[in-house]
């Protein structure tokens, strides 16, 4: 019978041998989309993936490049036998339900699907033109690693339209890859006071992400990447997770090159106060060290909400950088010290930054000073140690979409450095100058991931930061030009 219900159904969806189809299988009648096994089939250590072909881009959705119960340490996914099908978007983190969406044009705007949650959320997508070992030029293609949004509360890797990496990878003849990981209390929330087993629970999120980047070290060349030649990027929270990175000895030599969109902030907790938050956790859940392994099976509502309740108890006695937000945690030792400060971030002084901010941000229309002023800060402590190049960016267009009510917003910019704009009107607009404005935003990204430089044939010259002059490139209609401070 169920059988019978599926054979039915994909008739009437016009997707099995037919009269319209004069019983050519998918690919023959579309073949700019292949979703033929054996025509995407490839490696990764741990078995075969086939995903689908989407006009010339090999694309894989819900690779596990790890696997980690509740608060243990990531560990190399289970290998498989047989090819797994790889054409569907992977679980994301659990986290709490989303009440940000308060109207009608905002969904609209965002197109936002967060996809189905879970504990086990280590899981990644992969965009190549091609899954032979060398691209266009004779040689592997360069690897862009995108870490999303949300904080590190909320989010998933397919989350926005914006973040599809297909046009990126056409244009760009690179490797796109997205990121998965555990978020808010499942990924950050300090147990260490419960013994060693626990000793890193502050920084399980940041320890999947490292993970992953161990995965495109080991198997991205399988995708016809360049395992040397990686680069991390990402806007919000996705930048916050950046700027960790670099500062994290277990990810040092995992990316040779980051971008840090409107996330330039330092969002590590010390460690002293996200244990207190952690110890109380547990005794809202009425758990404590003899029973404390509980922990790991008790319903997910369960356990935020009173990770949620402790968090804001530790906050009403804590002001400024002593209040405990869900991120990383400072003070162990896979990030002994807050990222940028204190010189953490000498293990990456050598890695070329692109480091930006939307000339709005969460300020409506008037001017952002707030996100501007980190960027540039951080831009500073870059350009301090003089051992890489940094370059500095604003994002100023004001999008038409909904009658511009959305002006250059925080996340914004996304859109147009992916290529993105033509395919998300909803956000972009997809004016002739916004589609313009996103080639070139998409050039200078690719240009900097193929060559460490963002400049190129054809594009206005963008200078490299300095704190004297603060020169930025400002991305705008009718044209892209540099401004130093007034």
């Amino acid at each position: 019978m169920k059988t019978t219900f599926i054979i039915l159904s994909l008739l009437m969806l016009g997707i099995g041998a037919s009269a319209q189809t004069g019983g050519k299988a998918l690919s023959d009648v579309n073949p700019q989309f292949n979703t033929s096994t054996e025509a995407s089939r490839t490696s990764t250590a741990y078995g075969d993936v086939a995903g689908f072909i989407d006009n010339g881009v090999y694309t894989y959705r819900g690779i596990p490049y790890a696997y980690a119960d509740r608060f243990e340490e990531p560990r190399a996914p289970k290998a498989w036998s047989g090819v797994r099908s790889s054409r569907w978007w992977g679980k994301a983190s659990q986290q709490p339900p989303y009440d940000g969406v308060t109207s009608d044009e905002i969904s609209f705007f965002f197109h936002s699907n967060m996809g189905d949650l879970d504990d086990h959320c280590q899981f990644l997508n992969v965009w190549t033109p091609g899954i032979n070992p060398k691209g266009k030029e004779g040689k592997q293609r360069p690897v862009m690693v995108w870490l999303h949004g949300g904080g590190f509360q909320a989010g998933s890797s397919q989350e926005l339209p914006v973040y599809n990496g297909r046009n990126l990878a056409a244009k760009g003849d690179v490797v796109v890859v997205s990121v998965n990981h555990r978020l808010n209390c499942i990924g950050f929330l300090d147990l260490s006071a419960f013994g060693e087993k626990y000793a890193h629970t502050g920084n399980l999120g940041m320890l999947d992400i490292v993970a992953a980047l161990k995965w495109v070290k080991e198997n991205i060349a399988y995708f016809g990447g360049d395992p040397n030649n990686v680069t991390i990027f990402g806007q919000s929270g996705g930048g916050g997770k950046v700027s960790t990175l670099a500062c994290m000895p277990v990810a040092k030599g995992l990316f040779n090159k980051a971008m840090v969109m409107s996330g330039s902030f330092s969002l590590a907790n010390k460690q002293e106060n996200a244990r207190k938050v952690g110890l109380l956790t547990a005794e809202y859940l009425g758990l404590d060290a003899k029973n404390i392994d509980k922990i790991k099976t008790i319903p997910y509502s369960d356990l935020w909400k009173a990770a949620y309740k402790a968090q804001k108890e530790v906050n009403a006695n804590q002001s400024g950088f002593g209040r405990v937000a869900w991120g990383p945690v400072a003070g162990e030792s896979n990030l002994p010290e807050v990222p940028f400060r204190n010189g953490s971030e000498l293990q990456s002084a050598d890695i070329p930054f692109i480091i930006g901010s939307t000339l709005n941000e969460f300020s409506g229309a008037q001017e952002d000073k707030m996100v501007r002023a980190a960027a540039i800060s951080q831009a500073t402590v870059n350009f301090n140690h003089k051992k890489a190049p940094v370059w500095l960016y604003r994002f100023n267009y004001q999008v038409p979409s909904l009658d511009g009510q959305f002006h250059a917003d925080h996340s914004n910019d996304i859109g147009f450095f992916f290529n993105n704009v033509a395919n998300c009107p909803f956000i972009t607009g997809a004016t002739p100058a916004g589609i313009n404005l996103g080639e070139t935003m998409s050039s200078y990204l690719l240009n900097f991931v193929r060559t460490g430089n963002p400049n190129g044939k054809g594009l206005p010259e963008w200078k490299t930061f300095s704190p004297d002059t603060e020169a930025t490139m400002i991305f705008n209609v009718p044209k892209c030009e540099m401004k130093n401070k007034d």
